[in-house]
C-alpha cells in the first residue's frame, strides 16, 4: 500500500491570526484534531483550489516532458496565475489566493504576464503562500498526489483529470491540453485576456466553476471529505462528515465546546462502532475548554508590563471569581499522557488547569510564565512574560487582548482542530 503522510506535524499557517503561539498550543490542538480529520489543514478548505492544484500538476508533468526536469515549480506558478485570471475575469469568482494583485492587473490592462518571477507573482511569495505550498501536503494525504519529488498525480487523480477535465476542454474547442502546455512552457508569456486568448481563458474558467459538478462532488467526497483511500482516522473522519452534513442547513451554526459535545453525544448514539469518534470529540472539547481561556488570558497579561502581580491577581478575582468552572479538571488530567507524547510539559498543563479551577491566580500566572519560558527556550528565544520582584515584565507583545468574562468561557472557541475545514468541504460536495 502506498504510504501517505499523516499530518501530525504543525501546519505552516495553522496558527490563528495575530498569534505566534507563545504557549506552544498549536502542536496540542493539531494532534487532537488529527484523530478525526486526517487530511485537511486550516487553509486547505476550497474544493476549487484542489481542482486548480490537480490540473496544475497535470500540466506541470507535460511541460517537464518537453523541457526537462526542474521546470515544475515555475510551470505550476504560471498555471496558478492563469487559473486566477480565468476565475476572476470569466467566472467573477474571487475566492482564491492573490485576488488583490489579480484585480489590480486586470484593472490596469487586459494584457497580463505569466511568469514565476517575483514581479509577476500574484502573492508576495506565491511558492509558500499559494497552492504549491499550502495544498500539496493535504493533496498527498488525500490520495491525490504521490510521495515523489516532485510529486505526481496518483492513478486515481490522473484518470479523473483525463476523463473529466480534458473532455470539458474538448467541448470548448481544445481537443487536448496542448494550447495550455504551450502557454506555460516559456519562462514568460503574455496573456491577452480579452483578445486572442479569450477563448482559452473561457475554457480554463469552465474547468474551475464556483460549484463543482456532480461527478466532481462524488470524487471529492471520497478523497477530501472521507480522507482518501488511506484515511488515517480509521473511519472516524467519514463518520464525522456524516454528522456535519446534518448541520449544513443550520444558519446559526458555530463551533463551541457545546457544539462538539453535541456531536459526540450524537456519535455515541449511533452505536459501538461510533464510540471511538465520540471519545475523540469529547477530548477535543475538553482540550479547548482549557486552551482557549488560557491563551486569551496570556495575551491579556501582555498589557500589564510593570504592574504588580497582586494587581493582576485582583483583576482575575473580580472577573473570574473563585475559579473557572468551565474547565473539566478530571477530564483534563486524562489528557496528560498524550500531552507528554507531544514533547509538552503535560504535568504543567495539569497544574495550569488546577490553578485555574481553584482560583489560585498567583500560581496560575507563574505556571503560564513557566510554560512560555519553556516554549521560547526550546525555540532559542527569550520569554515574552516574566514575574520578577512581584511584578509582571513584558518583553514582547503580539496582540491586544481582553479577558473573557467568566460567563463566556464555556463557549470560547479559539482553535479549529480542522473541524471547520471539514465542514466547509462538506458544504460544497454535499449531495443535492
Amino acid at each position: 500500500m502506498r504510504s501517505v503522510p499523516f499530518l501530525t506535524e504543525v501546519d505552516s499557517r495553522a496558527a490563528v491570526k495575530g498569534s505566534r503561539d507563545p504557549l506552544g498550543v498549536q502542536s496540542i490542538w493539531t494532534r487532537f484534531g488529527r484523530h478525526v480529520v486526517g487530511n485537511l489543514t486550516t487553509v486547505s478548505n476550497s474544493v476549487c483550489d484542489f481542482t486548480t492544484l490537480l490540473l496544475g500538476y497535470y500540466f506541470v508533468e507535460h511541460v517537464a516532458d518537453e523541457v526537462g526536469p526542474g521546470s515544475e515549480l515555475a510551470t505550476f506558478l504560471k498555471w496558478e496565475q492563469l487559473a486566477a485570471y480565468a476565475r476572476g475575469e470569466v467566472n467573477g469568482d474571487w475566492a482564491f489566493r492573490g485576488t488583490e494583485r489579480v484585480r489590480k492587473a486586470l484593472t490596469e490592462s487586459p494584457r497580463v504576464t505569466l511568469s514565476d518571477e517575483r514581479a509577476w507573482q500574484i502573492l508576495g511569495n506565491q511558492k509558500i503562500y499559494g497552492l504549491w505550498g499550502l495544498y500539496t501536503m493535504p493533496a498527498r494525504s488525500s490520495g491525490l498526489l504521490d510521495d515523489g519529488a516532485p510529486p505526481r498525480l496518483t492513478a486515481a487523480a490522473r484518470e479523473f483529470v483525463e476523463r473529466h477535465y480534458l473532455k470539458l476542454l474538448a467541448e470548448e474547442g481544445f481537443q487536448d491540453d496542448r494550447s495550455i502546455v504551450q502557454l506555460l512552457t516559456p519562462p514568460q508569456a503574455r496573456l491577452n485576456i480579452r483578445g486572442n486568448h479569450a477563448s482559452l481563458l473561457r475554457a480554463v474558467a469552465r474547468l474551475l466553476p464556483r460549484r463543482p459538478r456532480a461527478r466532481e462532488r462524488e470524487f471529492y467526497r471520497t478523497h477530501l471529505l472521507y480522507g482518501g483511500p488511506d484515511d488515517k482516522t480509521q473511519g472516524r473522519q467519514r463518520q464525522l462528515a456524516s454528522l456535519l452534513e446534518r448541520t449544513l442547513s443550520k444558519e446559526d451554526f458555530k463551533w463551541s465546546p457545546a457544539t462538539v459535545a453535541a456531536l459526540a453525544k450524537e456519535a455515541r448514539a449511533q452505536g459501538e462502532d461510533w464510540h471511538p469518534l465520540a471519545h475523540r470529540l469529547e477530548r477535543i472539547r475538553v482540550c479547548e475548554t482549557l486552551l482557549a481561556p488560557m491563551v486569551s488570558l496570556f495575551v491579556y497579561l501582555l498589557g500589564f508590563d510593570g504592574k504588580p502581580l497582586e494587581h493582576v491577581v485582583q483583576r482575575l478575582r473580580t472577573s473570574w471569581g473563585a475559579g473557572l468552572t468551565s474547565v473539566d479538571l478530571e477530564a483534563v488530567r486524562e489528557l496528560q499522557p498524550e500531552l507528554n507524547s507531544l514533547d509538552q510539559e503535560g504535568a504543567r498543563w495539569i497544574s495550569i488547569a488546577e490553578a485555574a479551577t481553584q482560583g489560585d491566580y498567583a500560581v496560575l500566572l507563574q505556571h503560564l510564565c513557566a510554560q512560555n519560558q519553556w516554549v521560547m527556550s526550546a525555540r532559542g528565544g527569550a520569554p515574552w512574560l516574566e514575574v520578577r520582584d512581584e511584578r509582571l515584565h513584558v518583553r514582547f507583545r503580539d496582540e491586544q487582548g481582553e479577558l473573557p468574562k467568566k460567563e463566556k468561557t464555556p463557549e470560547l472557541w479559539r482553535f479549529s482542530y480542522f473541524l471547520d475545514s471539514l465542514r466547509a468541504v462538506a458544504s460544497v460536495v454535499r449531495k443535492n
